[in-house]
């Protein structure tokens, strides 16, 4: 009498539970790609739904990537290949450029959510692009150093302001007022509360992200141009 045994195996880059005894082996390579698989630009990418679609436990992934902070960095990371090149600096003053990049790391940002946790980290791993930047601005009369200052600089405010972009966006799709709607709700229920908000006689123009982008970005290209080792432009748009 003898007995058949049923050999069977469950191969990484298949969506199944873990097999009992030794794991599947895994790579970061594997990893990627079931990120890119599974992931998208979906909120709720789990470390479990990875590793099933692995045919690994959670464990052997965990000591991979280290969590669900690794997954996101992943998807950040690869997020980056869909991305346009850097917007040309031909035909722009530095000025008007640092408008055009402005816009191109906001739509990135907001198309990729998880690159507001890594950004550079993410976005430029090998420095490349901070070196193109840095290039241009250099090209353009910034000292070195100014040139590396205003792109910080630049990034920071991009990176606060779709945040909170970002954040109102979530508030309002779940039925939450945004906090600067209720500030038009404080001045109009209560105006002699906020007497200096009140003298800006706020319209629902000031709402309009676009603009307060435009307004914000202006705000920091004048403050870029008063910083010692910025170029002398006669571009006062």
């Amino acid at each position: 009498m003898s007995i058949t045994k049923t050999n069977i195996s469950v191969q990484a880059g298949t969506r199944g539970k873990s097999r009992r005894g030794r794991n599947p082996s895994i790579d970061m390579a594997k990893i990627e790609n079931a990120v890119r698989e599974i992931g998208g630009n979906q909120a709720d990418l789990s470390m479990k739904e990875v590793a099933d679609f692995l045919g690994v436990n959670v464990t052997t992934l965990y000591r991979h990537i280290g969590g669900i902070d690794g997954l996101r960095r992943i998807r950040a990371s690869l997020s980056r290949n869909d991305l346009e090149t850097l917007p040309t600096a031909d035909g722009h003053t530095w000025q008007s450029w640092l408008r055009v990049v402005s816009e191109y790391y906001r739509s990135a940002l907001i198309q990729h959510p998880d690159l507001l946790d890594f950004v550079q980290a993410a976005l430029d791993p090998d420095f490349e692009t901070l070196e193109q930047e840095a290039k241009i601005l250099v090209g353009f009369g910034f000292e070195p150093r100014a040139a590396l200052l205003a792109h910080s600089f630049l990034i920071t405010t991009i990176t606060g302001y779709v945040h909170q972009e970002l954040q109102t966006l979530e508030e309002t799709s779940t039925g939450y007022t945004p906090y600067y709607a209720r500030l038009f709700q404080n001045l109009d229920a209560h105006p002699e509360r906020l007497p200096t908000l009140r003298s800006v006689n706020l319209s629902q123009r000031d709402l309009d992200r676009d603009l307060n982008f435009k307004a914000i970005i202006h705000y920091a290209v004048t403050g870029i141009a008063a910083q010692p080792g910025a170029p002398v432009d006669n571009d006062a748009s």
